[in-house]
């Protein structure tokens, strides 16, 4: 949920809450992956890579993320001085901020040994959606032991199905940050608009910056979804997202070797990964703008 306003793709209401059946007991401190679209059978795409990071991080950057993570256990801390678990939900759209959060939150739930479930994911599913968002947020779903609740239609659509499906819950934890659209005055925590179901807005991330959320990431070995893995940098639907061009491989850097008259068949299809953007306030360059 980055666009803090943003419609997501306007087709007809409906719902379905689903719980994870077969679950690793391991929490996803394993390797460094991306988790990909294809079948577990598929063997020309692994579903998990390690990543090859040319920017790792500096111990100043371990030591600002370390101070980040504390200020959200922080902030954890007192939403629930505030609110009970059984009032809270939390937003994910399967990118990389909403991944940063779930797995913050799921880090804290069992610091403080409070049930994964108790606390549902919100997902709001698009006919226009990646494939491989879909397929991640399944993934997640089982990983992590947390309650799907999955609404079709657009983010106030879903509030306010959720409302009436969920009376008990209060407060919504979403992965804004103060750099993304509409977000830049936003409070911790902050009301939803009058116009909107009367819920709080808890926005741990807003002072990450990009490159905050990739350093958790790597430092972190959280899985993420492999379509940063081929240059996506900020991801919304299939017909408003590109891979970004800031992240385009040039002749010199293709490690296919194809040469400007040919096709590149790098596997991530001529763009570096996400965590290479040097520009954070590139960010968006991969996102059409609306007809």
């Amino acid at each position: 949920m980055n666009e803090c306003r943003k419609n997501i793709t306007n087709i007809t209401a409906n719902n379905s809450i689903l719980c994870a059946t077969s679950i690793s007991k391991k929490h996803l401190f394993l390797d460094k992956r991306s988790m990909s679209d294809r079948s577990e059978d598929s063997k020309d795409v692994a579903t998990g890579q390690a990543i090859t990071n040319p920017m790792e991080p500096t111990a100043e950057d371990r030591l600002a993320i370390e101070k980040r993570q504390n200020k959200a256990f922080a902030f954890f801390t007192e939403t629930l001085q505030i609110y009970g678990v059984e009032e809270l939900i939390f937003c994910f759209n399967g990118g990389k901020d909403c991944t940063v959060l779930l797995d913050l939150l799921m880090r804290y739930l069992r610091q403080e040994n409070i049930s994964s479930g108790d606390i549902p994911m919100l997902y709001i599913k698009s006919g226009d959606s990646f494939p491989e968002i879909d397929e991640f947020v399944e993934r997640c779903v089982r990983n992590y032991r947390v309650q799907l609740v999955q609404y079709e239609g657009t983010l106030k659509e879903a509030l306010t199905h959720m409302s009436a499906d969920m009376p008990r819950i209060r407060a919504v934890f979403v992965g804004s940050r103060n750099t993304d659209p509409y977000c830049q005055h936003l409070a911790p925590m902050q009301p939803t608009d009058n116009d909107w179901p009367p819920m709080m807005r808890l926005n741990p991330l807003l002072e990450w910056t990009y490159h905050d959320v990739w350093h958790y990431i790597h430092l972190n070995s959280v899985p993420y979804c492999s379509l940063y893995d081929r240059g996506y940098t900020s991801i919304g639907n299939r017909s408003n997202t590109v891979p970004n061009p800031q992240l385009r491989r040039t002749d010199a850097e293709c490690v296919c070797g194809a040469n400007s008259d040919a096709v590149c068949s790098c596997v991530s299809g001529g763009y570096r990964p996400a965590w290479e953007l040097q520009d954070a306030t590139m960010e968006r360059a991969g996102r059409l703008p609306r007809k």
